[in-house]
């Protein structure tokens, strides 16, 4: 399983879920990446198309090693993945998107984020800095308040760096449009995890990738109790489950595993609504 970290974030903010999903027996790699990932140095002119090629490598890596891999991510890192899903249509086993983030529309972007691209044209935008503010796409109250003190500290949390460059932002913007035009040449099963109160980026973008496709079999699951970041919000435990139990039933699993996991559990179909579509695609969405 490689997953892939958000951006000017490190491997951290996915620590909970790549352990979870080690001690079920599934090998896990998060790579930092140069450029996106926080604390890391760049060359100038390092973009996302640096960040796919990164991305691209570390996934055929771990394919040279492993019969199976299956790519996932959070925010960004979800566009990451999909980026690999699109390059590597035949060879990637699964995806897995968390809060994927195609349009920066939730309830707590400032009205200025929409002014974001141009910043493009002014000869020292690129170079400016937006602070990130709380909720810090935390929900939970406790952790916030440890994410806040963090954030002040040393300039990072397990949310992320405490400041995003507009030129990352405007590479990320890139990113997306390069998979909203592309998806439709991802063929491996999909899931999706987004919550409903998210608030950097709405459900909208995980519909989106759902509806786009071409994956046979499309789980897209919408938490009620969590913000952006919900690999350690207060549903972590499910966004793990649903990992498990989706990699379990479309995964020859000991082709990926080092050790047999214990049985993964499956969601419950009794909070599944199930439709289908023309194209024989299958939906589920919990």
């Amino acid at each position: 399983m490689l997953l892939f970290h958000g951006l000017s974030s490190t491997p951290a903010e996915l620590n909970y879920l790549a352990r979870g999903l080690n001690r079920a027996g599934y090998t896990v790699r998060v790579p930092v990446v140069e450029g996106y990932s926080h604390g890391l140095g760049t060359r100038r002119g390092n973009g996302h198309q640096d960040w796919k090629a990164a991305a691209l490598a570390a996934f055929d890596s771990m394919r040279s090693q492993y019969a199976t891999v299956s790519v996932g991510g959070l925010c960004i890192g979800s566009l990451l993945a999909l980026s690999v899903s699109v390059a590597r249509p035949e060879l990637v086993s699964a995806t897995l998107g968390l809060s994927t983030t195609l349009h920066y529309d939730g309830w707590a972007n400032p009205w200025t984020r929409h002014l974001l691209h141009l910043l493009r044209y002014v000869p020292i935008g690129r170079e400016i800095c937006v602070p990130e503010r709380e909720p810090f796409g935390v929900k939970d109250e406790r952790l916030r308040a440890l994410i806040t003190k963090h954030m002040r500290a040393s300039g990072t949390s397990e949310a992320g760096a405490s400041q995003l460059r507009v030129r990352d932002l405007l590479e990320a913007q890139r990113l997306g449009r390069h998979v909203r035009s592309s998806m439709h040449s991802i063929t491996a099963p999909t899931l999706l995890i987004h919550a409903r109160e998210d608030e950097c980026a709405s459900p909208r973008s995980s519909i989106e990738v759902a509806k786009a496709v071409s994956s046979r079999h499309v789980r897209l699951v919408l938490l009620s109790n969590s913000y952006h970041m919900i690999s350690i919000d207060r549903e972590r435990s499910r966004v793990l489950g649903e990992m498990q139990g989706f990699l379990g039933e479309h995964l020859k699993r000991d082709e990926e595993m080092d050790t047999p996991p214990r049985q993964a559990q499956r969601a419950s179909r009794r909070d599944t609504e199930h439709f289908q579509r023309r194209t024989a695609k299958q939906v589920f969405v919990a």
